[in-house]
């Protein structure tokens, strides 16, 4: 497996309550998966358990076979590359030294970026169409704009696993899609294992050919597409009433009542 959870649980000081209970998945090269719940359900906690900012109070998490917590920062982004929702930096950092900043990992301390650094760069800033902003401070950039730059910079470090914190919360509809379709592509062509964390069950069902779902901190129902998005279980993990329309090619969309 590529990355894998057994039996992770979280808790923040001062909760009195778990955040995420017991909660074990296993996730192979070349699958996309897509972590969908309700607010408070704890997929932001398990982005961050994966993605080795928050250390669970029982738990592991095994990349490649192994713990997170005996791989340096290097190690890892050798191999994850984690884009979160929001991101920020006090120093006046352009577009193309954000997007540089995923190469790092790849590259010598004593060596300059090669001529393929420089080529993987340059193609990652033009597949998410920030290429125009190069020399552009990242800190004056839109909300979605930064979004892009901080896909660009993953897409840079060439990782085999992907994780996603709602990559399309800030990107217009255009953008979106383009997002969406890229990332299926990656997935399909490169074999890439994508993690992707979204408030929007459409696009998720859309992309992805497995999903997670939970509700307050477990997983309720981990399966296809066809197995999770049944109207029942939405109704019981959302708290409201739903309807599943499907388009005669196994797509379902959910329609609130």
């Amino acid at each position: 497996m590529m990355i894998s959870a057994d039996n992770i649980t979280c808790s923040y000081p001062g909760l009195g309550r778990n955040v995420v209970s017991g909660m074990s998945f296993a996730i192979d090269k070349g699958e996309f998966v897509a972590l969908i719940g309700p607010n408070g359900a704890g997929k932001t906690t398990v982005f961050r358990v994966l993605g080795g900012y928050v250390k669970p109070s029982l738990g592991t998490v095994r990349i490649k076979d192994r713990s997170i917590l005996e791989m340096s920062r290097g190690q890892r982004a050798g191999i994850l590359a984690v884009v979160p929702q929001n991101v920020f930096t006090p120093l006046p950092y352009s577009v193309r030294q954000i997007v540089e900043m995923g190469r790092v990992s790849r590259l010598s301390r004593f060596i300059a970026p090669s001529k393929r650094d420089i080529k993987v760069i340059s193609e990652a800033m033009a597949m998410m169409d920030v290429e125009n902003y190069s020399e552009t401070p990242f800190s004056n950039l839109s909300g979605g704009e930064k979004q892009r730059v901080m896909l660009a910079m993953a897409l840079a470090q060439e990782p085999e696993i992907l994780l996603l914190d709602e990559p399309t919360a800030h990107l217009d509809i255009g953008h979106s899609s383009r997002l969406m379709k890229i990332l299926g592509e990656l997935n399909r062509k490169g074999n890439l294992a994508i993690i992707l964390i979204s408030h929007d069950i459409n696009i998720a069902a859309k992309y992805s050919s497995r999903m997670i779902l939970m509700k307050s901190g477990r997983i309720i129902r981990d399966g296809n597409i066809k197995e999770v998005m049944d109207s029942r279980l939405i109704e019981s993990a959302y708290d409201c009433k739903v309807s599943i329309l499907e388009d005669g090619h196994d797509a379902r969309f959910i329609v609130p009542l």
